[in-house]
């Protein structure tokens, strides 16, 4: 069954309120109080404006995902802390950069990578005319139900790592305790009810979040 048309509201909500909160994160960390170095510094702006380009492209080019105005405004509200989190926490952070911060940096790509490339493999899929009313299993979500979710935790593990401090590492946990016990749940039962033996079948041989894993 195809998604809806999402309405340009609540995507420019979570546009704007990622873009704002990577803003004030950008004014924090760089700002005349910061601790952190300016590599660090510079860093985190980095990786705050490509999540925002990533999430810009993913509302209004590639996905285009039905929101409904209390879904964009909870998705938009909860990137907006994060950034601001990761902001702060980051200008906080006076020790040089190290190893942390290259392998968040690695972290950082490998996730975004994840949750692009399989947003698009689906989509792309999604567009020919004999795969519509069906359920996308291939590529990516072959053994994982919600590889963009993982993308998305991975993405904000390397950013905490980045921004230098353990206490960062307190946002990805909850993004993914967020994802386990409401997102994917909810996701799942919309699923099966869109899709029924599809998507039981997809799901008997396949994980929710963690390949292999969970």
């Amino acid at each position: 069954m195809p998604a809806p048309a999402a309405s340009g509201g609540p995507r420019f909500m979570v546009a704007a309120a990622n873009t704002l909160g990577a803003g004030i994160a950008v004014t924090l960390v760089l700002g005349p109080l910061s601790a952190a170095t300016p590599m660090r510094g510079w860093l985190v702006a980095a990786c705050a404006f490509v999540y925002v380009a990533r999430v810009i492209l993913t509302m209004y080019i590639t996905v285009q995902p039905p929101l409904t105005l209390v879904k964009g405004t909870l998705v938009g509200s909860g990137m907006l802390v994060i950034h601001v989190a990761i902001g702060f926490v980051a200008s906080l952070a006076a020790a040089s950069v190290g190893w942390w911060a290259l392998a968040g940096i690695v972290l950082y790509g490998l996730g975004s990578w994840l949750n692009t490339a399989s947003e698009t493999q689906r989509v792309r899929w999604k567009k020919r005319p004999r795969n519509v009313g069906h359920l996308y299993t291939r590529g990516l979500f072959r053994t994982c139900r919600h590889p963009d979710y993982l993308g998305d935790t991975i993405v904000f593990i390397g950013f905490a790592l980045i921004a230098g401090s353990p206490v960062a590492l307190i946002l990805p946990i909850a993004m993914a305790a967020g994802y386990v016990f409401a997102a994917i749940p909810a996701r799942d039962r919309r699923l099966a009810e869109n899709y029924g033996d599809e998507f039981n079948l997809w799901a008997a041989r396949s994980r929710r979040y963690i390949p292999f894993v969970y």
